[in-house]
């Protein structure tokens, strides 16, 4: 605790300001620490004097008593100032106190937010370099060979999550091989099937094309054998409505009338040779489109049966990096573990000797910064919160007094 060299008020050591006055506080005189925690000798020749001032006043000694309650300033320390008889204080100035009472408490709020916030990030790395230094030093001791009948379970246990993770890169090596080597494999029966497909399905529609060209063909053949069967139809019905004609145009009639049998008859052979030849092509386009579709049928099933094992290997080598995973951060655990059981034990090792030292100032570290946190936080109950409200209230009854006024001046 420190006191106020203005108000007289107690303070924590880790404030910068007091806490009732807001004034700066003094720093500590190291240059007296270091007077009283030196050794002092009997041929010291101020050894006198410092027993005289270091000396504790008897009851009856108004002098020493006077002199030893004063400090260097000439000022009344804060247990005279307690003793003494309060001063009259006027209420007005009270009050007045109590609103600057306000700009105290948010700069030491401020103040004591930043010293927490920057003590919290300390702690914390300090936690984290001590959590690498545990891991270093059972590390150290791996390397070292170590013996100490407390650590044999830990490095049995660190050499079979070793070997494990020996086992599961060596596995995930093997692994990835065979997925290389059959993902080849595979590629090549997609391959072969997707040109086998290709040919397939092009001699199908090859064949489609020809269907259809002589089908259009047949089509045409058939409307022109029904279009001179209409004609001859027609001729013989001239032939016998007309009655008695003339020999020329009975003549003419005649002669159309065999030229569309001799036409019709050309037109009923094309139209049998077409029927046959569109059986013949509707059997072969049906044998190429049932080939094509077993072709198309074989490749698809190539293509799942690939991704399948694509996808089957593919979850082995994550299964193998899996347990390399957990293998490794079993070994980082055993290790940290390790580190931790060594620096209980302390076995005398000249190379953990430097991993002690900074095991030891890293705990210190976090134990002075942890103490630092609780001391900010026992400050708290240092602030005059009813000063505080005072002030609050003052303050916000001139806010509303001014605001009244401008308000009826502006009016």
């Amino acid at each position: 605790m420190r006191s106020c060299r203005h108000c007289a008020h107690e303070n924590a050591d880790h404030l910068a300001f007091c806490s009732q006055c807001g004034r700066k506080l003094p720093r500590t005189d190291s240059a007296l620490t270091a007077a009283i925690v030196r050794p002092i000798s009997n041929s010291d020749p101020g050894m006198a004097f410092l027993r005289t001032v270091m000396a504790t006043p008897n009851p009856s000694s108004t002098t020493g008593r006077a002199m030893a309650g004063r400090n260097v300033s000439g000022r009344l320390t804060a247990a005279e100032m307690a003793v003494a008889p309060a001063r009259p204080r006027s209420r007005v100035r009270w009050l007045g106190e109590s609103v600057a009472y306000i700009y105290v408490y948010l700069r030491g709020k401020l103040d004591a937010g930043e010293r927490r916030r920057r003590l919290s990030e300390e702690r914390t790395g300090a936690e984290a370099l001590l959590a690498g230094a545990v891991t270093e030093l059972g590390q150290t001791v791996l390397r070292e060979g170590v013996q100490h009948p407390e650590l044999t379970g830990l490095l049995e246990a660190i050499g079979r999550a070793h070997a494990r993770r020996e086992a599961a890169a060596a596995d995930t090596v093997t692994s990835e091989t065979l997925q290389q080597a059959e993902s080849a494999r595979r590629s090549g029966q997609q391959t072969t099937a997707e040109a086998e497909w290709s040919a397939a399905d092009g001699a199908s529609r090859e064949a489609e094309q020809i269907l259809r060209a002589a089908t259009a063909d047949r089509r045409s053949a058939a409307a022109r054998l029904a279009r001179i069967k209409d004609e001859r139809a027609r001729l013989q019905r001239e032939m016998s409505e007309s009655g008695p004609i003339g020999d020329a145009r009975s003549a003419q009639l005649a002669h159309d009338s065999d030229g569309l049998v001799s036409e019709q008859r050309a037109l009923e052979e094309q139209a049998k040779r077409l029927d046959q030849q569109l059986a013949d092509l509707r059997d072969r386009a049906a044998s190429l489109r049932a080939a094509a579709a077993s072709s198309k049928s074989k490749l698809d099933a190539i293509v799942a049966e690939r991704r399948q094992a694509a996808s089957s290997i593919a979850a082995s080598i994550a299964g193998r990096q899996r347990d390399r995973a957990d293998a490794e951060r079993e070994t980082a655990e055993l290790t940290a573990q390790l580190g931790r059981v060594a620096a209980d034990l302390r076995p005398p090792h000249a190379t953990l000797l430097s991993g002690y030292q900074n095991i030891d100032r890293l705990n210190e570290t976090i134990a002075d910064r942890t103490a630092q946190l609780a001391a900010i936080e026992q400050a708290r109950g240092h602030y005059d919160h009813r000063k505080l409200l005072a002030g609050v209230g003052v303050l916000t009854c001139m806010l509303v007094a001014i605001s009244a006024a401008l308000w009826k001046w502006l009016r």
